[in-house]
């Protein structure tokens, strides 16, 4: 209780920091609606409908990625499941929050559904997450490249946040392994003992291909925000949006409101602004971005949800 009590806390002091860096970075920048009117009127609807496209692709990306990691394991797992499992997770996290914890559940649900194991559906949730963050920092790196992060002090705030949101996890769990005496730490749970044996079972070419998707799932949400910026007229190179999305990429990690709803905006506007976009046109190219890769995901969401339901359950493997 104590634990989550401080958690808590720390995520209201790092709100609290958020909100601060970005009303200080929008402070008299807002354009008036009317500009903001203007501006979506004037852009061109041709690269906004490119920008939906490569959002749908972002999340098939995200499902062959869960696809490849669970044939590792001899599972086997449909195109179509694999598009409705990545939509259902896509809009659980939007929508709930702590939508990432709820949404990892609900994939071990899904991969029991489709026979695997409990400690292979374990394994390839953890593994599919650990490839995600990697994915986002090859991409960061491969696009942007290092020395841009020291050019934007931006970067530094976010991870900063990031930190203080995952160091009480961190202090919680090097004290519950602290009460542990040394014969227990050297015999971990069974649980435990079958998730590492899963994870040393995994061949490297499953999880070089579970990084590869997930290297092309954060590219193709990246290049969304690149083609939502240029239709609306935004002339920053792709490293200077690589940049801000990155920034806020860290920071959506947040869990300060369900899905990062507010605080994304904000964010992308105030990086978009700080990077010298004209306001009007920085706002529609937010506005153009989150409606792709929020608000057209969170309908398929509970539409792929209900198609799992229909499908029912297979049989549970032990």
């Amino acid at each position: 209780m104590l634990a989550a009590s401080r958690l808590w806390w720390v995520r209201a002091a790092a709100a609290l920091v958020a909100a601060v860096v970005v009303v200080a970075s929008l402070r008299g920048r807002l354009p008036e609606p009317a500009e903001i009117v203007g501006a979506l009127r004037d852009a061109d609807p041709r690269w906004f409908a490119v920008a939906l496209v490569l959002q749908q692709l972002s999340q098939a990306a995200f499902g062959w990625q869960q696809r490849v990691m669970l044939s590792a394991f001899g599972v086997g797992m449909s195109r179509r499941d694999a598009m409705a499992v990545a939509y259902t997770r896509s809009a659980i996290s939007l929508a709930f929050p702590a939508g990432s914890a709820v949404s990892a559940a609900y994939a071990v649900t899904q991969y029991r559904r489709l026979g695997a194991t409990s400690a292979a559906a374990a394994t390839t949730m953890l593994l599919s997450g650990v490839a995600s963050v990697g994915g986002l920092l090859l991409t960061y790196a491969g696009v942007a490249g290092p020395m841009t992060v020291l050019r934007q002090p931006a970067i530094a705030v976010a991870v900063l946040l990031g930190l203080l949101a995952v160091a009480p996890v961190v202090v919680q769990v090097v004290r519950m392994r602290s009460r542990r005496s040394p014969l227990d730490a050297a015999r971990p749970p069974g649980a435990v003992r079958r998730l590492l044996g899963e994870i040393r079972s995994v061949r490297p070419r499953h999880l070089g291909a579970t990084v590869g998707f997930a290297v092309l799932n954060w590219l193709l949400d990246l290049a969304c925000l690149v083609a939502a910026a240029r239709g609306s007229g935004l002339s920053l190179s792709v490293a200077h949006l690589a940049t801000v999305y990155l920034a806020v990429q860290v920071v959506r990690q947040i869990p300060i409101t369900p899905g990062g709803f507010g605080v994304i905006e904000a964010s992308l506007l105030a990086g978009l602004v700080a990077a010298g976009a004209p306001h009007a046109a920085a706002v529609a190219a937010v506005l153009v971005y989150r409606l792709a890769s929020c608000w057209f995901v969170l309908p398929l969401g509970l539409g792929s949800h209900l198609l799992l339901r229909l499908r029912g359950p297979r049989p549970a493997v032990v």
